[in-house]
């Protein structure tokens, strides 16, 4: 019995001490995304588009029947004359449009929409990629930042503690208590205000998962993090210009916009269409057949329509598309003007990130080192306790900014691979490695 129970023991230990990873959240994100989900939904409902503008230029054909039933009473003078009889009829038609540029053009600004759906499918997943990175290392920078303040709390508890001992034999004065209590109690503040960002942090995962992580794997100490290539923010640029799907579907905005303006202009311009007809049927009885008689009449022709006033609505819409398409050709641009500015913003926090990582670590033993001997003095009494608690939140603060700016550059990497559009899984499994087991 005390082996089972020692053996349940563990198995529970090793199951809360496993550590989920970032590729593992990513794919139960892919799977569990309702964004995702709706988009991927959207994309299927839109591909029937292209279909339904096409079936304008293609054979149209329907079948009617008619069946009337003709119950007739007459009087003339004393004669009363009843006439009952029944018809039914057949018809078969058919047409084919021949020349119709408003439909052309209709179906064309659909298939060019259609591949901008395509793209704002990519954008989606590209910016769940982006979301699950920055939710997932929003819980390490939440766990550090925590684990941090508890560190300081400590600390300043214990100086705290000391100080009370110091005044107790009166070596100091009460002052510097109240200044310990202080710099105690407002370290309590500051841990109560990271335990809830924490708890939020995770409460963004599990959003966009559906499920809940105890137990993160966290990010190693020695990382390669370095400029990535190519070095030329130009490229970058460049690259994303190309390839963010964002400035991708403006211009197929554009484009579609503009067949638009072409099919609006079209509607001045006449429509052929070829048709044939063929009907068969009883027909009323008239003066010269007084009975129901059957008749078959076919027809072909070629109909040619010409809009000749339609009350200024043809070049009301005319007009309205021409605006429609310069603001499509604005919005491009702006696209394209973010695009620029957000990579050169990113890239130049990478670049200052890079240069800070190894300052902001040896500022922690700079700061560590001050701290040690400002301690020390505080024992022999040439340094005060104000002094030792601004010690220790130079310690504490370097930490927290080191580790932010790690964070702060895996972020703004992955946000520079997100507007060049190159963002992939690949990169979700090149940051993996980068974790602890």
């Amino acid at each position: 019995m005390k082996k089972l129970l020692l053996l349940t023991a563990i198995a529970l230990a090793s199951s809360s001490s496993f550590a989920t990873d970032l590729s593992t959240i990513y794919r139960q994100a892919a799977s569990n995304d309702a964004d995702i989900a709706a988009a991927r939904s959207t994309r299927e409902s839109t591909r029937y588009n292209t279909d339904i503008a096409r079936s304008a230029l293609l054979p149209q054909a329907q079948a009617q029947y008619s069946y009337t039933s003709i119950n007739a009473d007459a009087h003339f003078g004393s004669t009363d004359v009843n006439n009952n009889y029944e018809l039914g009829s057949l018809q078969l038609s058919a047409s084919q449009t021949l020349f119709n540029l408003n439909s052309w053009y209709t179906w064309q600004a659909a298939k060019t929409a259609d591949q901008g759906y395509d793209l704002q499918l990519q954008l989606s997943e590209q910016q769940l990629l982006l979301s699950t990175a920055q939710a997932y290392f929003n819980v390490l920078r939440a766990q550090e930042n925590l684990t941090t303040a508890e560190a300081e709390e400590k600390a300043v508890k214990r100086s705290l503690e000391q100080t009370k001992q110091r005044f107790d034999v009166g070596l100091i004065a009460i002052t510097e208590v109240q200044e310990a209590q202080a710099s105690y109690d407002l370290t309590k503040v500051n841990l109560l205000s990271l335990q809830a960002a924490l708890d939020i942090s995770y409460e963004a995962l599990e959003t966009l998962t559906g499920q809940r992580y105890d137990n993160l794997s966290s990010l190693r100490e020695n990382l390669p993090m370095l400029m990535p290539e190519p070095a030329n923010v130009d490229d970058w640029v460049n690259t994303g210009l190309e390839k963010y799907p964002g400035v991708q579907m403006a211009m197929i905005q554009k484009q579609t916009v503009g067949q638009q303006r072409d099919a609006a202009r079209a509607r001045h311009l006449p429509t052929v269409s070829l048709g044939a007809s063929y009907t068969t049927g009883d027909n009323a009885p008239t003066s010269s057949y007084p009975n129901v008689y059957d008749a078959e009449v076919t027809t072909v022709g070629v109909n040619v329509s010409v809009p000749l006033l339609a009350g200024g609505s043809i070049y009301a819409q005319s007009k309205q598309a021409a605006v429609n398409y310069a603001t499509a050709d604005y919005q491009l641009e702006s696209n394209r003007r973010q695009v620029r500015q957000s990579i050169r913003s990113l890239y130049r926090q990478l670049q200052t990130s890079v240069q800070n990582i190894d300052a902001r670590k040896q500022a922690i033993t700079s700061a560590r080192s001050a701290m040690d001997a400002t301690e020390t003095g505080y024992q022999v009494g040439t340094r005060n306790i104000v002094e030792v608690l601004n010690a220790q939140k130079n310690v504490y603060s370097a930490e927290r900014d080191y580790a932010n700016a790690r964070y702060d550059y895996i972020i703004n990497l992955l946000s520079l691979k997100f507007y060049a559009g190159t963002l992939n899984e690949t990169d979700i499994d090149a940051l993996n490695a980068w974790l602890a087991g």
